[in-house]
């Protein structure tokens, strides 16, 4: 065998093999799942666990088993979780409806969209400044006052940036095991 081989295959063993279609998908799913980290519409760390499970899948459960896939469930279930409770939980403190939380999901998604056209950045950007004016719109037409209007849109701002980073944590754990089982 090639030097470059044997020392890319001891290195970084999880990089598929080009027939191994399974184990390739399994590592799309896992990049696209933490780019959904950051979009709202997108739940991440569910997409990462399916991603590692195709792999898994692909490799046979050889280095990647059950044990470890059940590990990640957990952590995706706290960690997507800890997201929506975090910015459910610091929307609805400012007295904010289950309208309003409705309102910044569909303003997220639009936002998203209507941004979408510029990559990666714009979807965020679209999906966060789309929630708070959501959050801003269902607040002044349920309560017809401005600040607490204001109020609610930065504790869902709030809710949002903490949750993210909750998210975010535990995404880079189911990562981090995953690579580190697949590379042993």
């Amino acid at each position: 065998m090639p030097r470059v081989l044997i020392y890319s295959r001891r290195v970084l063993p999880f990089v598929t093999d080009p027939q191994n279609a399974t184990q390739a998908l399994g590592v799309l799913f896992i990049v696209v799942g933490f780019v959904g980290v950051f979009l709202p519409v997108l739940p991440g760390p569910i997409v990462i666990w399916i991603g590692a499970l195709l792999w898994a899948i692909g490799d046979q459960f050889q280095r990647v088993g059950w044990p470890v896939l059940i590990a990640m469930a957990g952590l995706m279930v706290v960690g997507w979780g800890s997201n929506l409770f975090l910015t459910g939980y610091l929307t609805r403190r400012s007295s904010a409806s289950w309208k309003t939380v409705v309102g910044a999901i569909v303003g997220g998604i639009v936002g998203g969209v209507l941004l979408s056209s510029i990559p990666v950045i714009g979807a965020i950007a679209g999906a966060v400044i789309g929630g708070v004016l959501g959050v801003l719109a269902v607040e002044l037409l349920r309560s017809r006052r401005l600040v607490p209007a204001l109020r609610s849109s930065r504790d869902y701002l709030l809710g949002c940036v903490f949750g993210q980073m909750v998210e975010l944590f535990f995404a880079l754990l189911m990562i981090a095991l995953f690579v580190w089982r697949a590379t042993s």
